[in-house]
């Protein structure tokens, strides 16, 4: 069977891409719809982002906050303690040096026992002392040193003078020397 277009040509075209021109329409429709729909989406997901992030940032916020108190208070706490461990260190040292002038005086004390000395000035500074003093006779202050000798807790005895004096009609020796004590 034979087919006969009985349209004319140009309509038929006409017909056609009207046709073509709608399926275009409605596809391009559809299309920016789609668009519409992701856009809106791809929007809704960054401002529920957006506000997570917000949210996220308030709470690192208040937390450091938080931290930089805690912070204050170990600086706090460090600080105290250091000034505590000063505080000790220095009652230590007193306590440690308190004993020292009683002890000196108790071995100067012991090192003159049978002799015919007697001490005028006794001088400490540091772990030096001084000693001045007067004796009857010069075998007075090197038995005096011997015995200073004989204690362990003197070192370094250095006589430094001994001269001949009258004090009421009495012949004295003033006599100065310088040691090294051992604390």
């Amino acid at each position: 069977m034979i087919k006969i277009n009985l349209l004319p040509i140009p309509k038929a075209r006409k017909a056609k891409k009207q046709m073509e021109i709608q399926y275009e329409l409605i596809l391009a429709g559809v299309l920016i719809g789609f668009v519409l729909v992701a856009c809106t989406y791809f929007w809704y997901l960054m401002d529920s982002r957006i506000d997570r992030l917000k949210d996220q940032k308030t709470k690192a916020n208040a937390e450091l906050t938080v931290l930089k108190e805690k912070v204050k208070e170990v600086e706090n706490y460090e600080n105290n303690k250091k000034i505590l461990e000063d505080k000790n260190r220095i009652i230590e040292q007193l306590k440690k040096n308190q004993g020292a002038p009683v002890r000196l005086l108790d071995e100067l004390s012991k090192s003159m026992e049978p002799l015919k000395i007697w001490l005028t000035t006794v001088t400490e500074q540091g772990s030096q002392v001084e000693v001045d003093g007067k004796a009857i006779t010069n075998s007075d202050i090197v038995e005096f040193i011997n015995n200073m000798k004989n204690t362990k807790f003197f070192t370094d005895i250095q006589l430094i003078e001994s001269r001949q004096a009258i004090e009421l009609n009495i012949p004295v020796y003033n006599f100065k020397l310088r040691c090294t004590m051992v604390i």
